[in-house]
C-alpha cells in the first residue's frame, strides 16, 4: 500500500458526512431495509462498536472549496459528493481516498479497495 502509510498502519481512517449519507442511503435502498441503513450508520459512527473511523463534517468553507473543485474538474464528471471529498482531502491534508471510483484519478491519490490485503 505504497502512498497510504497511515491506512496501512490502521491509523487516521476518515470519512465525511457526505459519504456517510451516501452509504446509509445506498444500504437502505439496496436492501430495502431501514434497519440495515441504521446499522451501517452506527458502525461508521462507532455507536456500540469500536470507533475506527473519524467522521469529518462539512462547513461553509468546505462547501465553497467543493464548488470550486466541482467546477475545476468538470471534465472528470465528479459528483458533488466526490468534489466535497477532494476538498476535504486537500483541506485536512489526507493521504488520499479509498474508492472504486476512478473519477478521482489525476486529482488525488486513490487506493482501490480490491488491492487491500488482510494482514
Amino acid at each position: 500500500m505504497v502512498g497510504f502509510p497511515r491506512l496501512q498502519a490502521r491509523e487516521e481512517v476518515k470519512t465525511s458526512d457526505y459519504v456517510y449519507d451516501e452509504t446509509v442511503t445506498l444500504t437502505q435502498r439496496r436492501t430495502g431495509d431501514v434497519d440495515a441503513g441504521l446499522e451501517v450508520g452506527r458502525r461508521i459512527r462507532g455507536a456500540g462498536y469500536p470507533s475506527a473511523i473519524e467522521l469529518l463534517h462539512s462547513s461553509p468553507t468546505l462547501v465553497d472549496r467543493a464548488v470550486s473543485v466541482h467546477q475545476t474538474y468538470a471534465d472528470h464528471e465528479l459528483s458533488f459528493t466526490d468534489a466535497m471529498t477532494v476538498a476535504m482531502v486537500e483541506y485536512h491534508e489526507i493521504d488520499g481516498v479509498l474508492s472504486f471510483d476512478d473519477d478521482f484519478d489525476g486529482i488525488v491519490s486513490r487506493l482501490v479497495p480490491d488491492t487491500l490485503s488482510s494482514q
